[in-house]
């Protein structure tokens, strides 16, 4: 994904808000969703050092949406490795609120989120995850690419082999490659 710096990432962080604050505005059948997943994160300890270590503030501007079932499974680990460092701070920035974020941030042309933009402490980007680990991306264009796209009838089952990678993961995938993103110079 190519970083761009067309937008103002300043007044993106300044319309961004904590993830607490994002979940009182979602919709209030995901709220359990979202509250669920973040009361399940966990950082291990490798990681945890990881982040421990950074030497310079780290802003973690993520795009996302309430009923995206990526970012309910992704943003609650950005969220806790945030929680760690008092250098590291993640919020939420509602893409249907700032599509031009999103636009300048496509995934091989599509609009997909979450996006975590990685800033340093100037709101220069630093880089950019998402919308999902690369292991999971590349299975999903592999299915689409044999099974083609999903349509409403078959969606939950096309997408189910992907919601259990994530339980089966458990965010250690996530966290390694935002780690990756982090610690950027």
């Amino acid at each position: 994904m190519t970083i761009r710096t067309q937008i103002d990432y300043a007044a993106a962080w300044a319309s961004s808000i904590p993830f607490e604050a994002f979940v009182g505005t979602a919709n209030e059948q995901k709220v359990e969703l979202w509250r669920s997943y973040r009361s399940r994160a966990k950082i291990h300890e490798d990681e945890r050092r990881r982040i421990e270590a950074l030497q310079a503030p780290r802003r973690v501007l993520v795009l996302v949406a309430d009923w995206c079932g990526d970012a309910i499974r992704s943003v609650p680990t950005l969220v806790a490795l945030g929680e760690i460092s008092a250098l590291v701070d993640v919020r939420l920035l509602s893409v249907d609120e700032h599509p031009d974020v999103l636009t300048a941030h496509t995934t091989r042309g599509a609009r997909a989120i979450p996006i975590a933009i990685v800033l340093d402490e100037g709101n220069a980007p630093l880089g950019v995850w998402g919308p999902r680990p690369a292991p999971l991306q590349a299975r999903l264009r592999a299915k689409i690419a044999s099974e083609g796209s999903p349509n409403a009838d078959d969606k939950g089952e096309f997408y189910m082999p992907i919601m259990d990678w994530y339980a089966k993961d458990k965010g250690r995938t996530v966290a390694q490659e935002i780690l990756m993103e982090l610690e950027r110079d």
